[in-house]
């Protein structure tokens, strides 16, 4: 699974990584808009983050949604049902999953995310991230549905897929990460062949990603600082 990850590039920065023509909701520290962005280094599920969709005017833009999917409005006193992440084997399998597969596709950027390994009361936490570049693109679906009163008028949730050999030893589940090259053919609405859309969910190559421990300081939702993502002194 992927229940963090990091986010902590500039707004301008993210938009020209996704080719995003609208990120108008956003605002950099200081400057105009209805939010504003700060770097994240420990993105919880709930948390309000920056994903990248085609509109209903084919432009793709980059809006706040709500990490925690709702594919359908509770009934009233029941809790809502707000899944973080998708399995790739359960996209055509679900009527949950199935339409915004085929409708709802999104890219969720991040700068990295972390996984632990380890027995419970003694989980050891790993931070992933790129290789090269400074972003991943994780692939997502969204809904128009939201809980009431956050903020957001849409909820998302990321893709995953099975390990590759830097993750296996980590984690039996890994985010889907796509190639900056497959963004516009995910991000079309005009593709809904299911078995073509199939093909980008596959684990990304061993050479693209690197990890290392860091402190189990992460483990807090509360810690949200740059030190969460550094290399763990072991030995100190």
């Amino acid at each position: 699974m992927c229940g963090r990850y990091v986010l902590f590039k500039q707004i301008q920065s993210i938009d020209e990584f996704l080719n995003a023509v609208d990120s108008g909701k956003y605002r950099a520290p200081g400057k105009q808009g209805e939010i504003e962005f700060r770097p994240n280094y420990n993105v919880a599920p709930t948390n309000i983050m920056p994903v990248a969709y085609t509109n209903e005017e084919g432009k793709r833009i980059l809006e706040p949604m709500h990490w925690g999917f709702m594919g359908w409005k509770p009934k009233e006193g029941d809790r809502p049902f707000l899944p973080i992440n998708t399995r790739d084997d359960k996209v055509m399998k679900s009527r949950m999953w199935k339409g915004p597969f085929l409708n709802k596709r999104c890219i969720v950027p991040a700068n990295g995310f972390y996984e632990w390994t380890g027995s419970k009361g003694n989980k050891t936490p790993h931070y992933i991230y790129p290789k090269n570049g400074e972003f991943m693109g994780f692939a997502g679906i969204y809904s128009d549905l939201v809980p009431d009163g956050i903020g957001a008028e849409k909820s998302y949730s990321i893709i995953t897929t099975e390990p590759n050999k830097v993750m296996e030893d980590i984690h039996d589940r890994m985010p889907v990460i796509l190639h900056p090259s497959e963004f516009d053919d995910w991000l079309n609405p005009e593709n809904d062949d299911p078995d073509y859309l199939k093909d980008f969910l596959k684990p990304y190559p061993d050479d693209g990603i690197q990890e290392h421990i860091v402190s189990k300081a992460v483990g807090n939702v509360r810690n949200n600082e740059s030190g969460l993502i550094v290399k763990a002194d072991l030995f100190g």
